[in-house]
C-alpha cells in the first residue's frame, strides 16, 4: 500500500509553503492536484485553509475549509491548531475559547500547542498574568528541546508587557 494520488500532491503542496520564501505556484497547482483527486481531502483541506486565514485574511473561506474537515472527522486534530489561530486573528475570541475546550477532549492532540494557544489568545486580550500561566502550562506537555525554546520566547515578550 502506497501514497494515493491525493496524498503525493498534499505532500508536494505542503512542502512547498514550508519554506521561508514558499513557491506559491507549485503549493496552488499541487493543491488544487489534490482536491480534485479527492475533495474531502482532510489535510488539504486544513492547508488550504490555513493559506486563506494567513495569506489572504479571507477568514470565511478559511473557516469554510476547516469546517468541512470537521465535518468529516472531529479527530483529525491538525485542524484544531489553525482554526483556533484564525479565530483569533479574526478576534472571534468566544469561537475560539469553546474550539479550545473541545479541542482538548479530541486524543492525541499536542496539549502543549494548545496551551500556547490559549496564552495567545489571553495575550491578545491583554491578559498577560494569565497567559503566561497557560504558556507555563504549556511547558508540562513540551516533550521536544526546540519548542521548549520557542515557549520559553513567548513568555519573555509576554512578561516584557507586564512592565
Amino acid at each position: 500500500m502506497g501514497l494515493n494520488l491525493a496524498d503525493r500532491y498534499y505532500l508536494t503542496a505542503k512542502s512547498g509553503a514550508s519554506f521561508y520564501t514558499p513557491d506559491w505556484q507549485e503549493v496552488c497547482e499541487n493543491l488544487n492536484y489534490a482536491l480534485s483527486y479527492n475533495e474531502n481531502h482532510k489535510s488539504a483541506l486544513t492547508l488550504l485553509g490555513k493559506i486563506y486565514a494567513k495569506e489572504f485574511s479571507d477568514y470565511e473561506f478559511a473557516f469554510e475549509c476547516f469546517d468541512k474537515v470537521l465535518g468529516l472527522d472531529t479527530n483529525f486534530y491538525e485542524v484544531y491548531y489553525h482554526y483556533i489561530r484564525a479565530l483569533i486573528w479574526k478576534e472571534d475570541i468566544i469561537r475560539a475559547q469553546r474550539l479550545l475546550v473541545f479541542a482538548f477532549k479530541v486524543a492525541g492532540i499536542d496539549k502543549a500547542e494548545l496551551y500556547v494557544l490559549y496564552g495567545y489568545m489571553l495575550e491578545v486580550l491583554g491578559q498577560y498574568k494569565l497567559a503566561k500561566k497557560a504558556l507555563k502550562t504549556a511547558k508540562i506537555y513540551c516533550y521536544n528541546n526546540d519548542y521548549m525554546d520557542f515557549i520559553n520566547e513567548e513568555i519573555k515578550r509576554v512578561k516584557s508587557k507586564m512592565k
